[in-house]
This record gives structure tokens, sequence and C-alpha cells, in this order.
């Protein structure tokens, strides 16, 4: 009995998660129209990072990028970016999701 409790609390201790948002960040906001007369779009960028090594470095260029084509004839306003970060077992995940106003 002893042995199958250590067992479970074991699997319970490697496979639990935890997330956080690391910071929340809004841009200025210059609109000369009503906030409803904008589009809002989003995009979003995740660095994976194993045993504290990871590829890929400029996934919040790759987030901003997108960002800005989805918006190719306006002017982005009011952007939001958070980034936050999901932990795992020796590893984690970085995630930038970014959100604007086309206008």
């Amino acid at each position: 009995m002893r042995r199958a409790w250590l067992l479970a609390t074991a699997v319970a201790m490697i496979s639990g998660c935890t997330h956080s948002v690391h910071v929340n960040h809004t841009s200025d906001y210059r609109m000369t129209q009503p906030i409803s007369a904008h589009r809002l779009v989003t995009a979003k960028a995740e660095q994976r990072i194993v045993l504290g090594f990871s590829g890929n470095t400029d996934y919040v260029d790759q987030a901003f990028s997108e960002l800005q084509s989805k918006c190719p004839d306006g002017r982005l306003s009011g952007i939001q970016t958070r980034y936050s970060t999901s932990h795992g077992f020796m590893s984690w995940t970085n995630v930038i999701l970014m959100k604007g106003y086309c206008g």
C-alpha cells in the first residue's frame, strides 16, 4: 500500500505543471475614430525550452511581424502584449500573445 502511495505521489509531482503571467503591457491608443470602427488582430508565438536549451530565440519578433502583417493597409494602435510561461517537467514554454487594433 505504501509503495502505491509513493508511486502515485511521484507521478503527480512529475506530471504537475504551473502557469504564470510575467508581463501584460499596453501601448498608447492613437485613434481618430471610435474603437468600434477598428478591427482587432491577434498573433501568438511560443518558445519551447527543454533542459534549458532552446533553438528559437526570435519568437517575440515573429509574433510582432505576424501582427503587422494582419494590418497591411492600416495603422496598429493599442497593442497589448502578454508574456507568460507554462512549466512542465524539466521543460517550459514561453508564450507571447499580442493583440492590436487595426484602423
